[in-house]
This record gives structure tokens, sequence and C-alpha cells, in this order.
């Protein structure tokens, strides 16, 4: 009999004690909703020169149909509790929720994330700040940019005031320790850009000349080492000496 008679207190106990248990946690079934917006951050790796400055050719438009995931809690660690896609025009929203702190995330094309945190009350939406994910061949890399001075030595002596920009030159990069090797040709005004190069990593840059009439080529070389991911290193002058002509193949 005080077996049955305990039995029945727990079995009574039971549904306060599940009131209480969800009455503050974090999750759906509730009036609460968080909203936002993801726009997506494209870029290819193309730069911009405006004077001494250099900057990323990037554009800038509404994310659709993007993962964007939450999870119910503080712990930014956790493995998310719920995901959904963002609309025609990059917005999101996740509804039900209680009150109380979450976390919600969208992946850049190189796997990182970016994250927002936010705190709802018992009703009503919150807004997010903005959610930037970057896009492109150019995402996690870094770039360099330089420029190239010739001299024509059969004319003129070593004189800095007779060095000329070089148009339309071929420029050799490569990773020191690497084989692989990138090319590019010098502007109107003798400047060189490499982008979508490994963060802070070290490089060699190159161009080559023919020497007088013995067909020898010899490579006039800099070392230069990128800068963080999304960084634009800005080498210095890589100077030659040409007694016919530079390779223009």
């Amino acid at each position: 009999m005080k077996i049955f008679k305990k039995l029945i207190l727990f079995l009574a106990a039971l549904p306060l004690v599940s009131l209480f248990s969800c009455t503050d946690e974090e999750g759906e079934d509730r009036k609460a909703t968080i909203s936002g917006i993801v726009y997506k951050v494209l870029d290819d790796g193309d730069i911009a020169k405006n004077g001494d400055n250099y900057s990323f050719v990037r554009d800038t438009i509404p994310a659709p149909d993007i993962d964007v995931f939450v999870i119910y809690g503080g712990d930014q660690e956790s493995v998310y509790d719920d995901k959904i896609k963002t609309s025609h025009n990059g917005k999101f929203e996740f509804k039900y929720l209680r009150g109380g702190d979450y976390s919600v995330y969208a992946c850049n094309d190189d796997d990182t994330y970016v994250m927002r945190t936010a705190h709802c009350g018992k009703k009503g939406t919150t807004e997010v700040e903005p959610i930037y994910i970057h896009d492109g061949k150019n995402t996690g890399k870094a770039a360099v940019v330089g420029a190239v001075k010739i001299l024509y030595a059969a004319l003129y002596d070593d004189d800095d005031d007779d060095y000329v920009p070089a148009v339309a030159v071929r420029v050799y990069i490569r990773a020191l320790g690497q084989m692989a090797v990138s090319d590019t040709r010098t502007d109107n005004d003798g400047n060189y850009y490499f982008s979508r190069l490994e963060p802070e990593t070290d490089y060699v840059v190159w161009v080559e000349a023919e020497q007088r009439k013995n067909g020898i080529v010899k490579a006039y070389t800099d070392t230069i080492s990128t800068g963080k991911a999304g960084e634009i290193v800005k080498s210095g002058i890589l100077k030659g000496r040409f007694y016919s002509r530079l390779f223009y193949l």
C-alpha cells in the first residue's frame, strides 16, 4: 500500500517537473522570432588602384537560398539545432522560439563561418546584425602588387633617372619551395597585380630579359611575403637592365 501511495505522488509531480524544467530553456514552441538578412560578398581577386592605395573590387548582393543555422543556448561550439534557407531577398526567420540566448551563423565559401548572437524575450521579433559571407576564388586568399622599371643599358648608364615603367611586360610568381608558376602582365604604368595567393607565404617574383647578342636570359627577382587573408601587400620596384628586349611571350 505504501509503495502504491508513493507511485501516485511521483506521477502527480511529473507535470510540475516538466513545467519548471522547460520554462527558461531555449528552443521551439514559443512566441519569439529571430530574423535577419545574409549578404554575399563576391571576390574573384580583381584589384583597383586609387592613388597609392590598392583595394579588392568586390560586389555585395543579397544571398538567396543560403543555409542559415541556429544554436539554442549560449554555447557557440555546439552542433546546430535547426537550419533554414534564406528567401529570394536574402532574409530569414526562425520562429516559435522560447526566450533566451541564441547563436545564428552562415558559412563562407572557404568553410569558415560568420556568427551573430541574439537574446530573445518571451515574444516578439529580435533582428540580428546582417551576416556577410564571402564567395569567389579570392575568398580566404591574399594579394601582392608591385612595379617593374627597366633601363635600356645599351643607351643609358645605370642612373635611377633613366629607368622607365615597363609596359606590358610579363611578370612571374611562385611560392618558395614550390614548382607551380603564375604570370601576368604589367599595366600602362608598369604595375603588376597577383591575387588568389596563399596568406602569410613567401613568394619570388621575377621578369626575364635577353642579354646583348649572346641570347642568355637573365632573371631579375624580388622576394615578398603575403599578408593575412584579405590583405594586399605592396612590394618594391623591380628593376632590370635590358640590352635588347623583354620576353613578351
